[in-house]
């Protein structure tokens, strides 16, 4: 059974060798027209803003901040939320977030990660949050594809897109309208994409599929993307779950014995072992053809012999799949707090739906089952997303950044670390042989604390700004910009320059 994605010590600091460049680019701040209907302009597709300046009611978001939809064709709109950040808006870059799923609504990570507003205990109001990204960033959340959360497919159609390929043009041109029409003067801000969980196979697709058409001259969309941020993401399911498995729950130290006190037993670690190879194979054929029958049979081979052993532990006051320090509470195998509805309650109550433009009768989900089971039925599920990696580390000038909650399962830190030194691009073996080390950063009292390990190269030897950069987590799960909020908004607003970084990424 295949879970759901859904969601020695050594001193220095990057500033010292590879350095996190300032991204921000200064331009002046206007406030967009309201309730702008671009079909008054020939050829623009529709969109509509409205303004939430100093809308406590809906979040306490501490900036101003904008709703809307954009028509990307005749029967989809996506819907997106727009944070300005809440120091300097008109240096700050944009950050865009995008949750997984495929399915799954970016309002999760909006109110329950790292939006400037938390939905709060009893889902019926908003809480301040302290570790906003919008502390450092302007943020915009996007529901997408079209089917998702607030964004809608007409009535009568086939329903959204159920491939990467539409997506991305669908993605493409919501760019497009939001820079040019409804937000110009953000263009120059300095962009960074970031997607969680299956966000790793959305982000690198619409990212490739945006700059070989810049490159080609066919793209309206010409804000240059400084770099990708890729948190607890897939782009390869059994590399990046199952394979990881046996490293993560069977590892012994030097005296034989499980550094994992919840580790699998002797069985289940023989039968990993055993079965590993062939699962192997399998995925390397996958990564080959990118052929979608080659890669669901390795997806089924995978679950059916290395992911059962988590399977079957999965269930309420079992193992939680989506961070190995909790049991599973409600809703297996999703368990909390991935279930959505805390904060899809909220966003379903009356006066929210009205002030977001939306009927009291639309009914808001947090996951799209349909869009997910389309995702599925096409084969687009079971293709990886390590090419368009590759393309983006040779062939563009994007940076990225990958963010990894040690205490996942379903996407976890040792899959991923397989993932990425496998990866083949210029500077893969020079990535591969980096040794790891450990991270810290300050909080708000000045007090250095460890974060996890990172390693980093740049786009060439002795470059002076990292190209690829892998941060593990400690004490967090598959949703870790909310379980580690402070520590992962410290290293973001680094990665984007937007933060004082003469500290650099110092190590404990």
């Amino acid at each position: 059974m295949r879970l759901p994605l859904l969601l020695g010590v050594a001193m220095g600091c990057f500033g010292t060798a590879l350095a996190f460049p300032d991204s921000s680019k200064i331009g002046s701040l206007q406030r967009p027209l309201l309730a702008h209907d671009a079909d008054q302009q020939s050829k623009q597709p529709a969109h509509s803003v409205k303004e939430h300046s100093g809308d406590a009611d809906i979040c306490a978001a501490g900036s101003k901040h904008y709703t809307g939809t954009v028509s990307v064709s005749d029967e989809k709109k996506l819907f997106f939320w727009f944070f300005e950040s809440r120091n300097d808006p008109s240096k700050s870059p944009v950050v865009i977030w995008l949750n997984g799923g495929p399915g799954g609504s970016s309002m999760f990570g909006l109110f329950r990660e790292i939006g400037p507003c938390l939905t709060n205990e009893h889902n019926n109001g908003t809480d301040y949050n302290d570790y906003s990204w919008t502390e450092f960033a302007n943020v915009l959340f996007i529901d997408q594809p079209a089917g998702v959360g607030f964004s809608t497919v007409r009535n009568g159609s086939t329903g959204g897109p159920d491939n990467a390929l539409e997506a991305g043009e669908d993605f493409n041109l919501f760019l497009t309208v939001f820079f040019q029409d409804i937000f110009p003067d953000f263009s120059g801000n300095g962009l960074h994409i970031a997607g969680e969980s299956f966000g790793g196979k959305y982000v690198p697709n619409f990212v490739r599929h945006i700059s070989e058409r810049q490159k080609q001259g066919t793209n309206p969309m010409l804000v240059p993307i400084q770099s990708i941020i890729l948190v607890d993401a897939v782009l390869d399911m059994t590399s990046s779950g199952p394979l990881g498995h046996y490293d993560h729950f069977c590892a012994v130290d030097e005296k034989g014995a499980r550094l994992k006190k919840n580790g699998f037993n002797e069985t289940a670690c023989s039968a990993l072992e055993e079965d590993t190879p062939e699962a192997e194979r399998l995925v390397a054929l996958c990564l080959e053809t990118y052929d979608r029958h080659v890669c669901k049979a390795s997806d089924v081979f995978a679950n059916e012999h290395l992911g059962k052993w988590l399977a079957g532990d999965v269930y309420e006051g079992g193992r939680d799949p989506y961070d190995d320090r909790r049991e599973c509470g409600n809703n297996p195998p999703i368990c909390e707090p991935f279930d959505s509805t805390g904060y899809a309650s909220y966003l379903n109550l009356p006066h929210v739906k009205e002030a977001l433009g939306f009927d009291r009768d639309f009914r808001f989900n947090g996951i799209n089952n349909d869009t997910n089971a389309r995702w599925e039925a096409s084969g687009e599920l079971f293709i990886p997303s390590t090419r368009e990696v590759t393309y983006i580390l040779d062939k563009t000038p994007t940076r990225v950044l990958v963010i990894n909650g040690n205490n996942d399962i379903i996407v976890n830190t040792e899959g991923q670390k397989r993932v990425y030194n496998h990866l083949p691009w210029h500077r893969q073996a020079a990535f591969r042989m980096r040794k790891f080390q450990n991270w810290a950063w300050s909080d708000k009292s000045g007090t250095l604390l460890k974060g996890g390990q990172f390693k980093t190269v740049g786009d060439s030897a002795g470059a002076a700004t990292s190209k690829l950069s892998f941060v593990s987590v400690d004490e967090a799960g598959h949703a870790s910009p909310g379980d580690q909020r402070e520590a992962i908004a410290w290293l973001v607003g680094r990665w984007t320059g937007s933060k004082p970084s003469e500290d650099g990424l110092c190590f404990v």
